[in-house]
């Protein structure tokens, strides 16, 4: 490459990262923090040593995004900007890492450009480039990574780079190692079968070191993956046909534009497909089949592992691809691009129409990624997605409005007490703020809210209203079907207290405002209203029951509590039956608990109250049972005294028509 080629492919790039830097700086601060980032933030602000040791406890990921972010916030503060401007910062720094290894990969001075521009402006990057999470970090690190990887198999050099570009990769987020997978496999095979005859003993020596030096970090991903009880995504195989929408602008745009977009990168990808093993000179079969060999292997192996991984803990997500998938697609939707606008060794005429296909490709991307990243800066999701993708939280836009209409005295509570440093995170007020359940900072579906919680509601309420002005309390709700999957706080607080206008809607979070005054104590359903203590063969018990009337529907409670860890998944049915007859009048059956806290997340002391609805004619069933049990798909569960139905009296009131 001449001097003034060099310096046009210099200014291209430098044009590329402005443009990247630009995207990422764009709508920033537009939406709000939500639970994740400000959960590192909390664990940030106690200090790099307390960051690293609170996030090796409770987060999913290893603690090197949360250390540079505790240095960080030192120096540039807490803020909303200043926090999220390190992983604008970081997800820019990707641009040249992501050039220099389409460079590697096409062995060709002038590449690059077109992968470093796909990168720039791929929506789902710019999207993590703005969150104060570890995924900005991980993405160039392991393209620098891969990068080594390709420079130690073609030269035998740059072991030590591999090793540590390897080592943080892994630091930053453990599915890096899908990265880790590919280049091992592909490395393999380019120095083996399909590369020369001549073995590269740096490669194996220097897997061999960060597999030794990665120990520690497999070791705890393992013990995460043991007590990890977070929420369960989607099915895998529901959510694999969602890769390619996620990828593009489908949360942003609709249709026919989701569906142009997915074309054009269909169609780059399968350019760069046919083009890498004419990449090189005819002579250098090696080199051929090393790209074509990286590009199937990148796109198809991180998919296959990541759905395999779901058979050990169910738990999917597209941003784990983004470090290895994600990588490969920018890198190959390039490579397609520049295969198309720079055909080496084609006579000029049979040039241009590769040209301007090549050219339309690109225009049609970055034309289509520029409007959903400026969707994506208005703060506009799910427009295509409804069921896949959900906005961030709106804790922001909820603790302001808390802050100009709290009155003082006022209490707020968080359910599930894990989003409490969101709210606290924005809110300036002086109510006290608490969360259920409580000393909880991060999602764990096996604690949830229980009867017990009822109680700490109560205490952290503040004192019995023994004033003229009135106890209120806030009560702030996300993921309560997780945190809260019997209802026992909402019911509770909207059965018994009054509830209070709020003249706003927050987006993913809700917000009620209760007068406490004449519902004290907040405890008083904790225990049931007729006490039993009925016990089943497995570790749990019957506590009691409440029934209570509307019209034709009759409610009933049931309180359960596990005396013990309990290993199975059980039914519950409420059966009324008239006096001549074994066949239901009205039933109601369905999982103790909730479908997303069932009875083999229970542990011992956990207290659940269950909530039945039958239908009966006329409100009132003369002389007859209500039968009540525990079963599973075989059986029903027997008590301890060998009877498989518990007959729960009914009130005379409910029986004869007055």
């Amino acid at each position: 490459m001449t001097h003034t080629g060099r310096t046009h492919a210099r200014t291209l790039a430098l044009l590329v990262v402005l443009l990247a830097f630009g995207f990422r700086l764009w709508g920033l601060t537009q939406s709000s923090l939500w639970y994740d980032e400000t959960f590192v933030l909390h664990h940030a602000q106690q200090g790099p040593v307390r960051a690293v040791l609170g996030l090796l406890a409770e987060d999913n990921a290893p603690p090197l995004h949360g250390l540079l972010l505790a240095w960080w916030i030192r120096v540039a503060g807490p803020s909303e900007f200043a926090a999220r401007s390190l992983s604008m910062l970081l997800g820019t720094l990707g641009v040249p890492v992501v050039l220099q290894l389409a460079h590697a990969i096409t062995r060709h001075r002038a590449t690059g450009l077109g992968a470093a521009l796909a990168y720039a402006t791929l929506p789902i990057f710019v999207y993590y480039s703005q969150e104060v999470r570890m995924y900005a970090l991980a993405v160039p690190l392991t393209a620098g990574f891969l990068w080594a990887s390709w420079r130690l198999v073609i030269t035998k050099k740059g072991a030590g780079a591999y090793v540590v570009l390897g080592l943080l990769m892994l630091v930053a987020h453990p599915y890096a190692g899908l990265a880790w997978l590919v280049s091992a496999i592909w490395g393999t095979l380019s120095i083996g079968p399909i590369g020369t005859s001549r073995r590269n003993t740096a490669f194996w020596v220097a897997n061999l070191l960060l597999a030794a030096l990665s120990v520690p970090i497999a070791l705890w991903a393992l013990w995460r993956v043991r007590i990890d009880a977070t929420a369960v995504s989607a099915v895998p195989l529901a959510a694999l046909r969602w890769i390619p929408v996620l990828y593009g602008v489908s949360q942003y745009l609709g249709q026919p534009w989701s569906g142009l977009f997915i074309s054009v990168a269909g169609a780059s990808l399968l350019a760069a497909l046919l083009w890498a093993p004419f990449a090189v000179p005819t002579r250098r079969l090696a080199l051929r089949s090393r790209s074509l060999a990286w590009f199937l292997l990148s796109l198809s192996l991180p998919v296959i592992a990541l759905f395999l991984l779901t058979l050990v803990k169910a738990k999917w997500s597209e941003r784990y691809l983004l470090p290895s998938w994600g990588v490969a697609l920018v890198v190959g939707v390039g490579t397609g691009w520049e295969s198309l606008v720079t055909p080496r060794g084609r006579p000029a005429l049979r040039r241009t129409p590769f040209v301007i296909s090549g050219t339309a490709l690109i225009a049609m991307w970055v034309v289509l990624a520029t409007v959903a990243v400026g969707r994506q800066a208005e703060g506009t999701w799910a427009l295509a997605l409804r069921d896949e993708w959900h906005p961030k939280p709106d804790f922001r836009g909820a603790a302001r409005y808390i802050e100009e209409h709290d009155n003082p005295g006022d209490a707020i509570v968080v359910v599930g007490g894990y989003a409490t440093s969101a709210i606290d995170y924005y809110y300036g007020g002086e109510a006290h703020l608490f969360g259920v359940p409580r000393g909880v900072h991060v999602l764990d579906t096996s604690q949830a809210v229980d009867m017990k919680d009822l109680t700490i509601l109560e205490e952290e309420a503040g004192p019995r209203a023994d004033q003229s002005s009135s106890q209120r309390l806030w009560l702030v709700l996300w993921q309560e079907h997780l945190a809260d999957p019997t209802n026992v706080i909402q019911s509770m607080l909207v059965g018994q207290c009054q509830r209070l206008p709020v003249d706003q809607s927050f987006t993913n979070v809700g917000l009620l405002l209760f007068d406490i005054t004449g519902c004290r104590p907040l405890d008083r359903l904790a225990e049931p209203e007729v006490p039993l203590e009925v016990a089943f063969q497995a570790p749990i018990q019957l506590l009691g029951y409440r029934i209570t009337r509307s019209d034709d529907t009759w409610e009933i409670d049931l309180w359960w509590e596990a005396i013990g860890d309990l290993d199975e998944d059980y039914g519950v049915f409420v059966h009324l039956l008239p006096p001549t007859s074994t066949e239901p009048i009205a039933q109601h059956d369905h999982i103790a608990g909730a479908d997303s806290y069932p009875t083999s997340r229970w542990r011992e002391g956990v207290r659940i109250r269950d909530r039945f609805f039958l239908t009966v004619p006329g409100g009132r069933c003369r002389d007859c049972s209500l039968q009540i049990g525990l079963y599973t798909p075989e059986a029903r569960l027997k008590r301890v005294d060998g009877a498989d139905v518990t007959v729960i009296p009914i009130p005379p009131e409910l029986q004869h028509v007055p």
